[in-house]
């Protein structure tokens, strides 16, 4: 610090400080020299000149840019904390030793050295390196989710165990470079134990691969053969059994024994879209094969491994353990922060299962329509795309000519060939221009597409839709295309016999909470609620009533106490209904029975039912009562000290330190004129 004091930067006066430091793997000076060559030919291209063209010190670099390329070296022993740095900014109080000046001297040799550089050095890039160069745009710097998949993925392939985990990223975050990073260190491993690398990666849909197809034929600079068996090509597929290869197939084609024998012993088995991989015969010659493959590593990624089965939960733990073992997880609130996603936005819209399907599907594109103007009064629409999913094809087709119908100057496309609309083909091509573009849809689009300018997705949802696919719907909109997006997922549901629009509200909310990586078990504050509802919600409309902010927080409010009280035995019922009465502010027992239609959990008379937890009305209600006298003995001794002595000058005054209806307050308490002794009068 001392010796930069020399010195200001070019053009610019500041006062120097260290706002980082790193120890370094080096033996010596001369060592740690050459490390910082490194760093400086990294930045060469921006760094300062004096007004003679010489180099300076100085980089015209954030400090977030070298943090990040420093934290990913491997000469990087570790950044010192804030608390040591300030140690440091002490010392370079005292005066510059000669050690030091002899510091400066070499420090100004290796600055002018490479005065003259023409091309940098040349540099034997780590493995890491390598990857990220070839996975990442130019310029572009690894994420520190990547980096610290890495290093975890690349301590467990330093052993020889198996080992079985879950990538767990909010989609958009970049779940392509995770897998492809799993395979080139497993290949890496192979390498250094003598063996032939192989693997094989499974998607649901031929769509993911085609995809991300391009990225994977990158994997050849390992020397990797990619062997294509996606897109039906899997049993008629030549396997090379001498050379590193991985394998592409999809679920579907899996599901026979006689494919799996063509296949090779697998060193690792990675399944995208992990949430997926429970179909039964499938499922269970997968179990068989890694037995009798000895694989040594079965991987998976998916924005969330849960779904809507019980029967899948309970076979995804019998391959990832229970609680599941996630290798690494990066949920939506912190894909958010760190600005790699868009922000995410739901409207929920639930309609009575009154209305026929004709009628509900043109109430679907007509709230499209609606979202769509909303999203452009506020300034939010600089895209244009939206693509709506419907279940089945015909509904596609109907939902096209409402579509050009209610929505003429607006651009309808569909994905299914029935449909006279422009296809899926011209919708991904199309410029997104701000007009918008409307394409309709069933599954297709759903999983691993990333299209520029989608601003919105819109599903008209079925009674059996997994959190697992909603997640993967809002997903498809939160590309980062600009500062300041938003992902709109506008999400419409009728209820189905038997539910009620309370019943279909709690659980788009519970999907709607686990996808933002919020706990849906137990009862949230009122204040995280609201934070929530702020943050992701839209409008909310049930049965054509339009909810604003605070009555959205106080459905879901009312939500999680009626799933709290399911769960709950007799006591902890007691406890969420009181807790509730709190929250909801009802300060009597008049006011708890007039209040019963808005109460989500209201018991008619409470002191029966709960007859082994009741305390009195106070405590069910949960008054604070720490001020008030705690027996009634002692209530009527303060009431006589005070001078009060009838019930219409103890209502009067109101006194904050006694309670306004005793009787709610002590059990015990009969009447006014029993508990201070005044004589019946009696008139003859």
């Amino acid at each position: 610090m001392r010796v930069y004091n020399t010195g200001d930067a070019p053009g610019i006066g500041l006062e120097k400080r260290y706002d980082g430091l790193w120890e370094l793997r080096a033996k010596n000076k001369n060592e740690g020299f050459q490390m910082e060559k490194i760093l400086h030919t990294h930045f060469q291209h921006v760094r300062q000149k004096r007004s003679n063209g010489s180099f300076s010190e100085w980089f015209t670099v954030s400090f977030e840019d070298v943090q990040t390329f420093l934290n990913s070296q491997e000469f990087v022993v570790r950044e010192l904390s804030i608390d040591e740095i300030k140690v440091i900014h002490k010392q370079s109080e005292c005066e510059t030793s000669k050690d030091e000046l002899l510091e400066y001297n070499q420090e100004k040799c290796i600055i002018d050295e490479q005065q003259v550089i023409v091309e940098p050095p040349f540099i034997i890039p780590s493995l890491k390196d390598e990857f990220f160069n070839t996975f990442l745009d130019k310029g572009r710097v690894p994420r520190r989710i990547q980096l610290e998949l890495w290093n975890t993925f690349e301590a467990i392939c330093r052993t020889d165990e198996k080992y079985t985990g879950i990538v767990q990223w909010a989609t958009g975050t970049g779940k392509t470079i995770a897998l492809l990073m799993l395979f080139v260190l497993t290949a890496k491993k192979c390498s250094r134990e003598g063996r032939i690398f192989r693997g094989l990666l499974i998607a649901p849909k031929n769509d993911i691969f085609d995809t991300i197809i391009h990225h994977i034929s990158k994997l050849s600079k390992w020397e990797i053969i990619v062997c294509e068996g996606h897109n039906a090509r899997l049993s008629s597929l030549h396997i090379p059994l001498d050379k590193p290869i991985l394998v592409t197939a999809t679920h579907a084609s899996l599901t026979e024994t006689e494919i799996w024998n063509k296949l090779p012993a697998m060193t690792i088995v990675h399944y995208d879209e992990v949430h997926r991989v429970t179909g039964d015969e499938f499922y269970e010659l997968l179990k068989e094969k890694l037995t009798t493959w000895n694989t040594q590593f079965l991987t998976g990624t998916s924005a969330t491994p849960k779904t809507c089965s019980m029967s899948q939960h309970k076979k995804i733990s019998e391959l990832f353990g229970t609680p599941l073992q996630i290798l690494h997880k990066c949920d939506v609130d912190e894909a958010i922060h760190e600005g790699w996603i868009a922000q995410p936005r739901f409207g929920v819209n639930i309609m009575s299962n009154t209305m026929s399907r004709i009628r509900i599907i043109r109430a679907f594109v007509d709230t499209i329509r609606l979202s769509i103007l909303n999203k452009q009064s506020k300034g939010l629409w600089k895209g244009g795309k939206v693509i709506a999913y419907l279940s089945f094809r015909s509904e596609v087709c109907d939902a096209v000519i409402i579509a050009k119908e209610i929505m003429p100057d607006w651009h309808i496309y569909s994905a299914v060939d029935d449909a006279e609309a422009l296809n899926d083909d011209t919708f991904l091509n199309d410029v997104a221009d701000n007009q918008p573009r409307i394409l309709f849809a069933c599954e297709r689009y759903r999983e691993g597409s990333d299209i520029k300018g989608l601003e919105m997705t819109a599903i008209l949802m079925g009674n059996t839709i997994g959190a697992n696919i909603l997640l993967q719907i809002v997903g498809r909109a939160l590309r980062n295309d600009y500062e300041g997006k938003e992902g709109w997922c506008i999400i419409v549901r009728p209820s189905d016999e038997g539910t009620t629009e309370d019943d279909v509200f709690d659980s788009i909310v519970l999907q709607i909470m686990e996808f933002i990586g919020k706990d849906s078990v137990g009862t949230p504050s009122k204040e995280k609620i609201k934070r929530v509802v702020e943050k992701f919600f839209g409008p909310v409309a049930i049965s054509g009533k339009v909810y604003n902010v605070d009555e959205t927080i106080l459905r879901i409010q009312s939500m999680y106490a009626r799933k709290a009280f399911e769960r709950s035995d007799p006591k902890e019922k007691y406890e969420v209904i009181r807790v509730l009465n709190k929250e909801l502010g009802i300060l009597s027992r008049d006011d708890y029975i007039e209040r019963a239609s808005e109460h989500p959990n209201y018991i008619e008379n409470p002191k029966i039912y709960f007859k082994d937890q009741w305390i009195s009305w106070y405590h069910f209600l949960g008054i604070d009562t720490s001020i008030f006298p705690q027996t009634k003995t002692e209530w009527i001794r303060v009431c006589k000290d005070m001078g009060v002595t009838t019930w219409d000058d103890y209502k009067q005054k109101n006194n904050p330190l006694l309670p306004a209806n005793p009787g709610e307050m002590y059990e015990d308490y009969i009447n006014w004129d029993k508990e201070f002794g005044v004589e019946d009068e009696y008139v003859w």
